[in-house]
């Protein structure tokens, strides 16, 4: 009896050894996966971290400039009326300087906030290199906007903005720049009708109209034509062929 009772404990003995055996090649071959594993989402991570680092400063270098601009809008010093809603540089045949060619002259975004029409108003605008620009702007009625254009055709050299921007001189008048009581004004595509709807013959009359591309005035600059007679109930069309947009008349007066 003692001796087999000896046989199964040494039977026993060996299977132990055997599942121990088993145990610690498991825990091996776990060790091995598990570092396999950890080291490499170690070595991803940093990788990761810069990609977000550099996805949040190029973000940032995208938005910057934005509100940079914005917020670097002058105030139009010694104005009653007139705000500022943009800053750019344009190449154009400039409608402010004769039509002469300009090559990135500055242009300037102005609209007329008072309830009263411009007759007219000249702005000094400092650039960031110390250069002084200047600006006019001519018959702009309550509510509108138009793109101006340096009057002297400057050259503005890239990156340099505009610091400051005053108002030098600014007429307003309050009365029916558009008779409308005797006079009609119907646009009619790339012409403007004028017609007496009065009882009574017009004589001497002006009529100073604007370049309107897109429902903004292009050139601070106005025209003007003279109608010598207009009589009762006949019409008139006014029709400039060198506008690059359309005929938008803004005042008449005798």
């Amino acid at each position: 009896m003692s001796g087999r009772r000896e046989r199964r404990k040494e039977r026993r003995s060996g299977g132990r050894r055997i599942v121990l055996l088993i145990l610690l090649v498991v825990a091996l071959a776990a060790l091995v996966i598990w570092l396999w594993v950890g080291g490499s989402t170690d070595e991803a991570a940093p990788e990761e971290t810069d990609e977000t680092a550099e996805t949040e400063e190029t973000d940032s270098a995208e938005e910057e400039p934005e509100e940079t601009a914005e917020t670097a809008l002058p105030e139009v010093e010694q104005s009653t009326g007139l705000t500022l809603s943009s800053v750019y540089t344009s190449s154009i045949l400039n409608p402010d300087c004769g039509d002469e060619y300009a090559e990135e002259v500055a242009s300037l975004e102005v609209t007329n906030s008072s309830d009263s029409y411009l007759v007219s108003a000249t702005l000094t605008a400092t650039l960031s290199n110390g250069t002084e620009v200047l600006f006019e702007v001519h018959d702009l009625p309550a509510g509108a906007t138009a793109e101006i254009f340096d009057t002297e055709n400057q050259s503005v050299a890239s990156g340099v903005t505009c610091t400051a921007l005053v108002c030098t001189a600014e007429e307003y008048i309050e009365e029916d720049v558009l008779l409308s009581d005797t006079i009609e004004v119907t646009a009619s595509g790339a012409d403007a009708v004028l017609t007496n709807i009065g009882d009574s013959d017009l004589t001497g009359l002006t009529v100073v109209y604007h370049c309107d591309m897109a429902r903004q005035f292009f050139g601070g600059m106005s025209y003007t034509i003279t109608i010598d007679s207009l009589a009762a109930g006949e019409s008139y069309t006014l029709s400039d062929s060198a506008l690059m947009g359309e005929v938008a008349v803004v005042r008449i007066y005798q």
